[in-house]
């Protein structure tokens, strides 16, 4: 299931339990600033689905944002297909985090 939800409820959900956060954008925009706590993994990398499979667990809730929110969502799809059951994307992705800080 992906569900995509705005900045106050995934920023509460990510400081109130430990949580899969990761940032599906690239290294040089990873560099420049990300959300605390979140692990690189590039979805427009070749081994994206690799990365994902060894660093994530499919069966606990995967917390994902990107620049805007549209690669994002392709790392969502591609997720659930590799048997991800529960994905969260944060509407509006990085741009709509540091907006709100």
């Amino acid at each position: 299931m992906i569900k995509i939800i705005k900045y106050p409820e995934f920023k509460t959900q990510i400081q109130n339990q430990p949580v899969q956060l990761v940032d599906v954008r690239n290294e040089m925009e990873f560099e420049l600033g990300n959300i605390p706590g979140s692990i690189l993994i590039n979805v427009q990398s070749s081994n994206f689905e690799e990365l994902a499979k060894e660093k994530l667990n499919f069966k606990e809730p995967i917390y994902l944002y990107c620049r805007a929110g549209v690669r994002s969502q392709l790392a969502a799809k591609i997720l659930e297909n590799l048997g991800a059951t529960e994905i969260i994307d944060l509407e509006g992705g990085y741009l709509s985090w540091i907006q709100n800080k």
